[in-house]
């Protein structure tokens, strides 16, 4: 009975653990799920679901952060807003801001989504709040890029919401931060978004040197002068300035441009208006009677009142989500705190009823053995004498281990803590990538010209996250260009490779490297140039 009830208990015990191994084996599932992520490679809602099930009863508060953001990402792509929105919220509350070791590049990629959700749906105040956030997150992350991206997606909010001065303002510094640092693509599109500030304001010089310098810097056109799929609006904002300082006929072709590229509802709407005032100012009464008749069909479409009525919805849905998920977790919490006390009742009177027994047992053998006892006192004094010197030994060794196991720890927290610091210069940052046994590794491959694995690559991600955050962000900022071959390629010469290395590495040949490398100049840059010029530039982003 005794052996029954002592067994009951440790199976009892058990069940509420996990192993380290466990632990390590989801964490390592989960980064896998984040890069895939990272990479646009889609995954399912149940995946996502997986880790946040199990990190919620295993998890560090970092561990908690990341499943429910990308259980968060996973309803985004699969449509379902309010969900994505509950996610997000809920990852926040898992941070711990005030901890030395908080993930804030992640808080701050959490609240960067928030904004988006938050403009896609028009709710600009909430975009801006959040936006806001996830600057000041990218800050203490040491994620300066991170944080000025940020920063330029409120500059349409702050339009929207008619605070124009603050809109202006945005925009200038952002563009004066890029300029600063080298980013002027994303400077003279960061300044494109006031342009139709300045035409309403009869700035037309400034406006008009804007969009010169967004045609010829942005990197937006191709060599027929067509802007990218998706930004047509620009045709609109020329149209509209030559309209407005008397080229009428240029005015005209961009309009007509507008309303023949740009098939959606904004462009059609937009260009149908601008011809219609231009016709009118022409005095042609009929053009313009056909162009008011179908912009104002448009402004009085379904599709209007729908967009409208999706806004209002979303915002009730999702002020109910909040209030929902609030009440379920005090339930969950209720409902946890009642096991918890029915799990250590069970386990205070299974130890009642085991002492019990044992108290019964020792009595009963006692009177037995009474007289083996006496026989066997010498023999037993001996073996105590035996057990106590052991237990000596152990206590010391003990104490010893122990000892060392708690340095190690503290050696572990103060790396932890002061980790950032030691690579505060560029050049610590530098040195130490590069004396970093991972880096090591792939270095041999690279001198060897072996194909990297992708285990090799796994750990140059790791490398990246590690000495090179702002790279990564400068990989997302430019994604549309960099994809594949090309991404790989912007990798492997950041981390000072040769371009015939860089061949082997990636199986490919040194022209093919090449031709890749002045299409990503071109793109990215704006320069033409070879290889050598790739690396130097790309060389200058940490």
């Amino acid at each position: 009975m005794k052996q029954l009830v002592s067994i009951l208990i440790v199976l009892g015990l058990l069940s509420c653990c996990t192993s380290e191994a466990d632990r390590l084996r989801m964490r390592s599932g989960l980064d896998s799920l984040n890069q895939r992520n990272r990479n646009d490679q889609p995954f399912t809602i149940a995946e996502a679901d997986s880790f946040v099930r199990f990190f919620d009863r295993h998890g560090t508060s970092n561990d908690r952060l990341l499943a429910h953001y990308l259980l968060g990402r996973a309803y985004h792509e699969h449509g379902e807003a309010p969900m994505a929105l509950e996610c997000y919220q809920r990852a926040i509350e898992q941070a711990d801001a005030t901890s030395a070791d908080c993930d804030y590049a992640q808080l701050s990629r959490v609240y960067a989504q928030m904004g988006l959700l938050f403009y896609q749906q028009n709710l600009f105040v909430h975009q801006i709040e959040t936006n806001k956030k996830a600057r000041y997150y990218a800050d203490l992350g040491g994620s300066p890029l991170s944080a000025i991206i940020d920063l330029e997606q409120t500059i349409s909010a702050y339009e929207n919401l008619q605070q124009i001065d603050s809109a202006l303002f945005m925009a200038e510094f952002v563009a004066s931060w890029y300029h600063k640092n080298g980013y002027y693509q994303q400077e003279v599109i960061a300044l494109g978004r006031i342009i139709p500030i300045l035409i309403d304001r009869r700035e037309y010089i400034k406006a008009k040197q804007l969009l010169d310098s967004y045609e010829s810097n942005s990197c937006l056109f191709d060599d027929d002068g067509n802007i990218a799929k998706g930004r047509e609006i620009f045709y609109h904002m020329k149209g509209r300035l030559y309209s407005c300082i008397g080229k009428l006929d240029s005015a005209e072709y961009f309009f007509r441009k507008e309303l023949h590229d740009g098939r959606d509802f904004n462009n059609q709407n937009a260009a149908a208006m601008g011809l219609a005032q231009l016709y009118e100012y022409k005095d042609y009464p009929d053009s313009a009677a056909k162009y008011y008749k179908y912009a104002y069909a448009m402004n009085d479409s379904l599709y209007a009142k729908t967009a409208t009525e999706d806004v209002e919805q979303m915002k009730a849905l999702y002020d109910y989500s909040r209030h929902q998920e609030i009440a379920r977790q005090k339930t969950e919490l209720a409902r946890h705190e009642k096991a918890k006390r029915q799990t250590l009742i069970w386990i205070f009177i299974s130890l009642l009823i085991f002492v019990a027994l044992a108290i019964s047992h020792i009595l009963r053998k006692k009177k037995n053995d009474l007289g083996k006892y006496r026989k066997n006192l010498i023999e037993l004094h001996q073996l105590r004498e035996e057990i106590a010197m052991l237990y000596k030994h152990e206590a010391e060794y003990s104490k010893m281990i122990a000892e060392k196991n708690q340095r190690i720890e503290q050696l572990q927290a103060i790396n932890k803590k002061y980790g950032k610091q030691m690579f505060f210069t560029t050049a610590n940052a530098e040195r130490c990538l590069q004396e970093s046994p991972s880096y090591i590794k792939i270095e041999s491959k690279a001198v060897k010209g072996i194909t990297l694995t992708e285990q090799d690559w796994e750990m140059i991600y790791a490398l990246m996250d590690e000495y090179l955050p702002d790279f990564n962000n400068f990989l997302i900022l430019n994604e549309r260009f960099l994809k594949g071959a090309k991404r790989n390629i912007c990798i492997l010469l950041r981390l000072h490779f040769k371009a015939k290395q860089v061949a082997q590495m990636l199986d490919t040949s040194s022209a093919n490297i090449s031709q890749e490398s002045g299409k990503i100049l071109k793109n990215v840059f704006c320069k033409k140039g070879s290889t050598k010029e790739l690396s130097s530039e790309i060389s200058k982003i940490f």
